[in-house]
């Protein structure tokens, strides 16, 4: 499981599941979600985006299938 803490206005972190292919985005707000199937690939894309919060929208959000965690 990869970490990484995110200082952003509505996240606060992203982890990974390599094995699984999870990533779980956690807000601010105490939501989370699991988004489930994501490559490795997309995860380093993420981290490594100028514009996370633009990047969850346009190329995870609505592209791999999620559950809200409670």
């Amino acid at each position: 499981m990869i970490k990484k803490n995110i200082n952003l206005n509505n996240i606060s972190s992203i982890e990974y599941d390599s094995n699984e292919k999870i990533l779980k985005i956690n807000f601010t707000t105490g939501e989370k979600y699991h988004h489930i199937g994501v490559p490795k690939n997309i995860y380093e894309d993420l981290i490594n985006s100028n514009y996370i919060g633009y990047y969850i929208h346009y190329n995870i959000r609505n592209k791999y299938p999620y559950k809200k965690i409670d």
